[in-house]
């Protein structure tokens, strides 16, 4: 692979690379974060990494320097992020005897980002005081409820102290669905029916169980891209069962036969709130003009004297948006009738297979140095390990042989078969040059895990601080040994890539990583 973005070349009578003036440039744009010189890199020797292939890993290859604890015990089954119902137990303990704190959420004290401290795994965790009755109520409902939908963040373990519950659930890097009307002011008709075909699907899931949430706003919903698609997250689940009788911003998205029964909770009552976010979405604000300061009865006054107007009143998504703004409950549209709906349908848009998304990331990937390659592939099992689990089912589909790389041929069968591309043998080709991969041997099952991953989902500043947290053990800096050991390697190329870039100071600061990884996208 290249080093920092450029290619390194083999120079005939002399084993090690050679570098060419243009790494020269790239090295000189990564050390203006630090105050030293660089010295000239050492051998890297790409593609002499150690492969296994483990009956344990269900057949997937798993470089040896990827055999992180969090990966092999996933792997393994010993870590599942997909729980199955009645599993969750209080375990009598706190959550700090097995998480590390990352990063408080801002402006939600009651929610952490953690890291398992022997895995390294991220986890959400969200803090219930016992002093509060309602808390109690809450934590016991989950242990029964055993909710499981793929639009709500999954429960992983319950813990408690003298204090408070801790409850520790899956990773979602997301943010909330006001971030996004304030952000894009026009959303796309193609994604808006890619948000209320979720919002649709999970309140539908609550539905079926009797349970209805009544209290939805835009705030209630996170969501995050990835290439085409927005994924999107329930996160207030607590209000389903603890209601919030006296929420200015719950109001707002409140029904007309509720304002004046704010503690009646029917189906329809939701069905108004998407109403109300589907409206939102489509023309950048609700439908009501509030002043600044409003208090309670005002904001209920403006919501009863308001007739909600239209930009488009004849077009498909206001049609769609008014049969959820029915005035009288019983001939508003259900949500089942809500999922049949045209607009739904017409405007759905074929998501590319996870195959497509991968083989066109390698397309588009910038090349790398190992160090650089070495990250990479951690954040991919510690933060997408659905799209890790991908890339492990295609490279192993790719490795027609079984010999641990994937060959010209191999590479260009899967661009044929996947992307119907005309001419995949030219474009293995331009691969194989352009990230400098080794003629004999081919892709290694690093090398393309780095090539394939999605940079741009992975690699957010977000995850860029968490990870330094980890990699750093919460200290200032990153050091060889704990990359060494983070890594589970001691390979050489290793060694002398991290000695390159770090120079005489053989350390990685916050800035300096960020800057390494920036790079890669």
């Amino acid at each position: 692979m290249g080093i920092c973005q450029t290619q390194v070349k083999k120079n005939q009578a002399d084993p090690k690379f050679m570098i060419n003036n243009k790494v020269d440039k790239i090295k000189n744009e990564f050390s203006a974060t630090q105050d030293t010189r660089y010295k000239a890199p050492g051998s890297l020797q790409t593609n002499s990494l150690k492969q296994i292939n483990s009956p344990k890993s269900t057949g997937y290859l798993v470089p040896r320097c990827q055999q992180t604890k969090a990966g092999l015990m996933k792997l393994a089954g010993q870590i599942s992020n997909s729980p199955q119902p009645g599993q969750v137990l209080i375990l009598e303990m706190s959550a700090s005897k097995k998480y590390s704190l990352m990063k408080k959420l801002k402006g939600q004290d009651a929610k952490q980002i953690l890291s398992n401290n022997k895995t390294g795994i991220i986890v959400e965790m969200e803090s219930f005081l016992k002093e509060q009755e309602e808390s109690l109520q809450y934590v016991k409902w989950l242990q029964k409820a055993q909710l499981d939908h793929p639009n709500l963040n999954r429960i992983l373990e319950i813990y408690q102290d003298q204090n408070a519950y801790q409850v520790i659930y899956e990773f979602f890097d997301g943010k909330s669905l006001s971030d996004l009307v304030s952000e894009d002011k026009r959303i796309s008709t193609t994604q808006i029916t890619q948000i209320m075909e979720q919002i649709i699907s999970i309140i539908s899931y609550l539905h079926s169980l009797n349970l209805t949430h009544g209290n939805l706003t835009l705030d209630s919903f996170q969501f995050k891209r990835n290439k085409n698609e927005i994924l999107i997250k329930l996160i207030d689940l607590k209000k389903v069962k603890i209601k919030d009788f006296e929420s200015i911003e719950v109001l707002k998205f409140m029904s007309p036969e509720c304002l004046n029964h704010p503690n009646n909770y029917t189906t329809a009552r939701d069905v108004w709130a998407l109403g109300m976010i589907c409206y939102a979405l489509t023309y950048g604000n609700l439908p009501y003009t509030f002043q600044q300061n409003c208090d309670y009865s005002q904001t209920l006054s403006i919501i009863r004297m308001t007739t909600i107007q239209f930009n488009e009143p004849d077009s498909q998504i206001t049609q769609f948006i008014k049969k959820m703004l029915v005035h009288h409950s019983k001939t508003r549209i259900t949500l089942s009738q809500l999922q049949q709906e045209q607009f739904l349908k017409e405007n759905k848009v074929k998501l590319q297979s996870p195959q497509e998304v991968l083989l066109n990331n390698t397309k588009l990937a910038k090349p790398c140095c190992i160090l650089q390659e070495m990250i990479l592939c951690y954040f991919v099992q510690e933060f997408n390990w659905e799209e890790y689990i991908q890339i492990q089912k295609l490279f192993s589909e790719g490795d027609q042989d079984m010999d641990g790389y994937l060959r010209k041929e191999e590479l260009s069968n899967l661009y044929k078969q996947y992307l119907n591309e005309p001419n995949p043998q030219v474009l293995a080709d331009q691969i194989f040059l352009q990230y400098d991969i080794n003629q004999e041997n081919g892709i290694n099952n690093q090398q393309f895990l780095s090539l394939a991953s999605s940079r741009d989902i992975i690699l957010t500043q977000r995850n860029i601080e968490i990870g330094f947290q980890i990699l750093s053990a919460n200290k200032k800096e990153i050091t060889l040994k704990g990359l060494k050991r983070h890594f589970n390697s001691d390979s050489d190329e290793l060694i002398d890539e991290f000695i390159r870039i770090t120079n005489e100071e053989k350390i990685l600061t916050l800035k300096q990583f960020q800057k390494l990884l920036q790079l890669l996208i």
